[in-house]
């Protein structure tokens, strides 16, 4: 072994040539660390380019030839061919850098063979090599590297490439050709580790194994492996091998492959079979089966499909099929197709039922422009879809369906905005739906029409801030509402494409409805110039356009009244006027109670008084009297009664709306031990408000009912919420108000009609990232030693106790409401709802849950519950709703990543690794 440079004399004769070497040859570069225990001598050499500058003379570089296409030799070496200092520049890209830190030694007599010791480091654009002896044949491009002695394993030779590290007992390699040879080496996957005993590089894409290991589990914890005699790598994703066997805590599946293929690095862009799950449900319509068997399909880069089944041993299939597009910046969404047909027994058997449920959903979302687009949500099923094929609480809990689609335009200066829209709603509780649209709705910008185009020059005069708006609404109607609820021969959507069916069905002459509405109106504010009071005036106009109307005639042979439709266009108008008034002023008192000081009160009142004409009289021409029986009396009913928008209201109303708000705030002063102030302004009462009206046309009732709402978040995280709604008038025999105050005939002031209370807030204790997770050593399993199965574990107490601090959130949500019902008890209703419970019962255990508590029936509501522990490459989760009608389990133990997976799920006996007493729910899919 030859002495370290720093000791060797003979290194200060060769240093010269070293230098030399060095800046004419266009791929080496080397850099030495001197002892740091030696004391630095000083620097007598001069530096490289004053040392080339006296020994080269200026002729001989002129004479030296430019190579710039010589090739290598055939043994891989390089020609040496003498080249000038900026050819030499221009080729430092391609140079080998290398350094050690205790000693380096460099052969110069024809084989250029240097030797690092000591956290030798080599570099080159192929890659970079780390060990604690390296051996460098520049001739031969070609490096050797192992550890200093095999007990060293801090220095195992390390090469990296690509930000990938390959890690090996000992290293053979070319940084030419990137080929190697590499002996108990561990390469790291995108998707998992490889272990080999024997591991040739053919080139940078390609490796061969020998004797190797595969896991996505980290080499020190391989709980679990697949053991082959030869694997092979390509592009560090797709592993292939050849007579593997599976183990488990080091014990062999028994089942030997001949041949596989581990798609490593697999991704949402390629098709391949769904994974499916064992499923089990204690039914005689289901039994035991197959969950989420079925095909991903990658189209492109903007389009995706899927399709999966569920099939029992009763006979029971579940099919939905999946369709996804997007486009970034331009449109997205997909489309649903589910279809289910359930039975249970044999035909033969009596009692046998088959029931099939069906479902479209799509959803689209486009931009057609910056100023315009179009968005849809349609969501058509059978009654019973969800109740039938989903496990999902919120899901089973639907009793309607609503389907939307629309589009909106705004112009580019906002003059004005044009949109279309149609919904769908179908409450399958009473079997009835409605269908609104084409809903079209334009609205102009409100303007000013005497607004001077200079402003700011004089004073604004009263009739400068008169402003106008006009909006105006096309919209049809379509309403399904069946006489026989639960036995109707006629659904919705036949009804809607046939007249006839649709009268049979519902009795009623209207098949689609429609009308025009259009609305103006005129508004002024600060009437009067005045810093302490605000008047505002308003005058609304709305004009009706139909093209049917209503009539009533008595027939007096049968004693009845018969509506009739009368087709015809037909419109009607009504207007009203406002004036109001509001002001704000304060309360302010300087009383201080410990560190909150002062306290003020805002308090801002407001009237306001309305009118609009009686248009139920003759004058107007919108309603009509009928007889109503052979006694002779009558009734007055509106022509527009039927109508979509309905038409002008009856009676005249003089109106006067008041109402208070009330806002009371305070200052919190706080001192610290220098003296220094420091203040924060809060509110202890956000809104505290009062309203009511009082019709002076009216001939009764004039007053209207009073409504009280309070709201405060003066307790930091908690938002408190409280309404109450009151009437003036006492109730007849039957329950209806009539004309008497009610303190005439009680102790009462007011008649409470309902109350509501809700207190909600968010809790969240523990740091994030505060609690460190450790995994102890892997312990390979042994046959032969009992100690592993005894009661007292060897490394107990082994390391010290963990500073635990865990995450816990939830959300708490409690509601109250009374509502009064005549001559019977009160409804009541108190919920207590706890959301988005989160917190780790250790540091690999986590919880989450939602639970809710209804105080009024004793009952807990729909919960669930969720239990996940991660055992370092394994996931194991317990899912399962103990309350309700609606009670299931689900167990699942899996990998956390790798597409390996799936191969658990597929062998027998370990397909028992899930279990569950029911499907946990469609899976999404794999998409973009």
């Amino acid at each position: 072994m030859q002495k370290p440079l720093s000791t060797n004399r003979s290194f200060w004769l060769i240093w010269p040539f070293f230098l030399f070497f060095i800046f004419e040859s266009n791929v080496i570069f080397a850099q030495t660390l001197p002892d740091t225990l030696q004391t630095t001598e000083n620097d007598t050499i001069p530096r490289a380019e004053e040392a080339l500058q006296d020994t080269i003379p200026p002729a001989l570089q002129d004479t030296i030839p430019e190579a710039p296409g010589a090739e290598p030799a055939l043994d891989g070496t390089d020609p040496q061919v003498p080249q000038t200092r900026q050819a030499d520049r221009q080729a430092a890209a391609d140079a080998v850098n290398f350094q050690a830190r205790d000693s380096l030694t460099f052969n110069m007599r024809g084989q250029r063979v240097a030797h690092l010791y000591g956290s030798g480091n080599v570099k080159h654009e192929s890659g970079e090599l780390s060990a604690g002896v390296i051996e460098l044949d520049l001739n031969k491009n070609q490096v050797h590297a192992n550890t200093t002695t095999p007990q060293d394993t801090l220095s195992y030779p390390v090469l990296r490439q690509a930000g990938k590290d390959l890690r090996s007992t000992r290293i053979l390699y070319n940084y030419r050709t990137e080929k190697g040879k590499f002996e108990a080496a561990e390469i790291e996957m995108p998707d998992g580790y490889l272990i080999g005993t024997q591991v040739k590089n053919i080139s940078r894409n390609e490796v061969f194994v020998e004797d190797g290991i595969y896991s996505t589990c980290p080499p020190d914890h391989m709980y679990y492996y697949i053991k082959a005699r030869r694997m092979k790598v390509v592009d560090e994703e797709e592993v292939f091998f050849t007579n593997a066997q599976l183990y488990i805590l080091d014990i062999p599946y028994p089942l030997v492959f001949p041949f596989g293929y581990v798609p490593a690095g697999i991704d949402r862009r390629r098709s391949g079979l769904l994974e499916p799950t064992y499923v089990f449900q204690n039914t005689s319509d289901r039994g035991i089966g197959l969950q989420n068997l079925g095909w991903f399909q990658y189209i492109n880069d903007y389009f995706t499909a899927q399709t999966s089944f569920d099939v029992f041993t009763s006979g029971t299939v579940f099919n939905e099929s999946r369709l996804q597009y997007r486009k970034t910046g331009s449109f997205n969404g997909n489309i649903v197709l589910g279809y289910s047909s359930e039975r249970g027994l044999e035909p033969t058997d009596p009692g046998f039922t088959e029931s099939r449920t069906r479902r479209v959903a799509i959803t689209h979302d486009q931009q057609l422009s910056p100023y315009a687009n179009i968005t849809a949500n349609i969501n058509l099923r059978s009654a019973d879809y969800f109740q039938r094929n989903s496990f999902d609480l919120d899901e089973r809990a639907e009793t309607s369906t609503t389907s939307r689609i629309s589009y909106r335009y705004n112009h580019p200066e906002g003059a004005y905005n044009f949109s279309v829209r149609s919904n769908l709603n179908q409450q399958f509780n009473t079997n009835t739906t409605r269908l609104t649209g084409p809903e079209m709705n334009f609205s102009l910008r409100q303007f000013s029409p005497f607004q001077r185009d200079r402003p700011g020059i004089a004073e604004e005069s009263w009739y400068e801030r008169i402003s106008v708006s006009y909006r105006n609404n096309f919209r049809s109607q379509y309403n399904f509402v069946p006489l026989a609820r639960e036995d109707a021969e006629v659904n919705w959507f036949e009804a809607l494409l046939d007249p006839a069916k649709y009268r049979e069905a519902t009795g009623d002459d209207r098949h689609i409805r429609y009308g025009f509405e259009q609305r103006a109106q005129i508004s002024a504010s600060q009437l009067i110039p005045s810093q302490f009071l605000n008047i505002s005036a308003s005058a609304n106009y709305t004009e009706y356009w139909y093209p049917t109307s209503t009539r009533r005639e008595f027939i007096e042979e049968e004693n009845r009244v018969e509506t009739r439709t009368d087709r015809g266009f037909v419109s009607a108008r009504d207007f009203s006027t406002s004036l109001s008034f509001n002001t704000t002023f304060y309360g302010i008192s300087q009383m201080s109670i410990g560190n909150y000081e002062g306290l003020r009160h805002t308090v801002r009142p407001n009237i306001s008084f309305s009118y609009s004409p009686d248009f139920s009289s003759d004058t107007w021409g919108f309603y009509r009297e009928v007889q109503t029986d052979t006694l002779g009396n009558t009734q007055t009913y509106s022509i527009f009664q039927d109508e979509i928008f309905g038409g002008p209201a009856a009676g005249e109303q003089q109106t006067m709306s008041f109402g208070l708000t009330n806002v009371l705030e305070t200052k919190r002063v706080r001192r610290d031990s220098t003296g220094e102030v420091s203040s924060q302004n809060m509110r202890l009462i956000d809104n505290l408000s009062a309203t009511s009206s009082y019709n002076f046309a009216a001939d009764s009732l004039n007053f209207g009912r009073v409504n009280v709402s309070l709201s405060s978040s003066v307790v930091e995280g908690l938002r408190f919420q409280a309404g109450a709604t009151y009437s003036f008038y006492s109730r007849s025999e039957t329950g209806t108000e009539i004309d008497r105050y009610i303190w005439q005939d009680s102790n009462k002031i007011l008649q409470p009609i309902s109350y509501n209370l809700s207190l909600s807030t968010n809790i969240r204790r523990g740091r994030r990232g505060s609690t460190r997770v450790s995994t102890p050593a892997y312990r390979p399993y042994d046959p032969y030693d009992q100690t592993f199965f005894g009661p007292i574990d060897g490394r107990f107490n082994s390391q010290p106790v963990q500073d635990f601090n865990s995450t816990f959130e939830m959300g708490l949500d409690f509601s109250y409401r009374w509502t009064y019902r005549f001559g019977q008890e009160a409804t009541k209703r108190a919920v207590l709802n706890a959301n988005n419970i989160r917190f780790n019962l250790t540091p690999k255990w986590s919880v989450s849950t939602r639970i809710g508590y209804d105080f009024i029936e004793g009952e807990l509501t729909p919960s669930q519950f969720s239990l996940q522990r991660n055992m370092v490459c394994w996931n194991l989760s317990f899912q399962f709703n103990p309350f309700g009608d609606f009670q299931y389990y689900s167990f699942r133990l899996s990998l956390t990543g790798g597409q390996i997976q799936s191969l658990f799920q597929k062998l027998p006996g370990l397909n028992n690794l899930e279990r569950s007493s029911s499907p946990t729910g469609r899976r999404p899919p794999t998409g973009f």
